[in-house]
């Protein structure tokens, strides 16, 4: 059976081929009818487009490849999923194809289960990237072979990368300096993996603040899951006079919020929590969690924008844009 091309589409629509490529892709300014009486042609002889073929003419896929750390086979928490469908959204709405791949910046896979295959091989324009850690192989690979890419977080291996990033080191030290003035005598942050250089400012913000005021704080590492904080916060509790929880990551927080209701005691009478996210899902916790958020749409824009920019431009000046956190107040402390 012959392979139906566009310009049997044409043909059969009464259409030129310029107008029927319009509405393959999408592009505004068709008249409604006749985008509908082309789509139902293209359906009903089941036509499809050969994408390899159209990148290599247009020198371009409009595709782009979200890469997300593997975290050992979790791959992502609540706010990833967030920025996930945010970018995907927007990066639809501009008219480019999203490839999400798990990957590593200690190693890639070597095979198609990797974005990178896609990369290597001209099939996706750029790139966008989280959890960059230092001396990150996806970073190295990308500068190389001068593929545009946005990080989402900080690159201090190179100063020149772009990047769109929360200023992490404030979301610490605001987040501590908030649970001081509502008087709270000893702090403990909970963050995820020490490698990646988010955990380590909002640490360092953290301590600063805790030290200019000369109190008591603790910090731990590697609590990815709500396990692992219910567990850590259980501990704290039994050997501990814990009087209030930072917890990067918002949906973490319910775990500190049922060891602390197992201790038999209150939430903020007797232990705050103050979260990092500002998840839609906080408003709804007893009590609604105080948070910092980090404004995943104004975030999204601002790396796609960016993104798009430097797969159209011939002039290497990558931005740096940092964006301020804010706490939002709600019941928890």
């Amino acid at each position: 059976m012959k392979k139906v091309t566009i310009t049997d589409i044409a043909k059969l629509t009464g259409y030129s081929i310029k107008t029927v490529s319009r509405v393959i892709n999408n592009e505004p300014n068709v008249r409604e009818e006749t985008r509908r009486k082309i789509l139902r042609v293209i359906e009903e002889h089941n036509y499809s487009v050969n994408l390899l073929a159209k990148a290599l003419r247009n020198s371009e896929t409009r595709t782009v490849i979200l890469f997300i750390d593997r975290r050992r086979g979790k791959y992502w928490n609540e706010w990833h999923d967030l920025m996930l469908k945010s970018f995907m959204v927007k990066l639809k709405e501009r008219g480019y194809k999203v490839i999400i791949s798990p990957s590593s910046g200690e190693e890639m896979i070597n095979n198609d289960a990797d974005g990178f295959h896609l990369l290597k091989s001209g099939l996706a324009d750029g790139a966008i990237m989280f959890d960059v850690i230092s001396n990150d192989c996806r970073v190295n690979y990308l500068r190389a072979n001068n593929i545009p890419f946005v990080i989402i977080g900080k690159d201090k291996d190179f100063n020149d990368t772009a990047f769109v990033d929360l200023d992490n080191y404030l979301v610490g030290y605001i987040g501590a300096e908030y649970l001081i003035k509502k008087g709270y005598k000893n702090i403990v942050l909970f963050l995820g993996p020490k490698v990646f250089n988010v955990n380590r400012e909002r640490a360092k913000g953290f301590e600063d603040a805790c030290k200019k005021h000369n109190t008591a704080h603790s910090i731990y590492y590697g609590l990815s899951t709500i396990k692992e904080v219910y567990k850590m916060t259980h501990i704290l509790l039994e050997r501990a006079v814990v009087d209030s929880f930072f917890i990067s990551g918002d949906d973490k927080a319910l775990g500190a919020y049922r060891a602390i209701r197992e201790k038999a005691l209150k939430i903020p009478e007797n232990v705050a929590v103050l979260g990092i996210d500002n998840l839609p899902s906080s408003e709804y916790m007893y009590p609604p969690l105080t948070s910092i958020d980090q404004n995943v749409e104004k975030f999204s824009e601002k790396a796609v924008n960016l993104l798009i920019e430097m797969m159209h431009s011939k002039k290497k000046s990558p931005q740096r844009i940092i964006l301020t956190p804010k706490i939002v107040e709600r019941q928890s402390v």
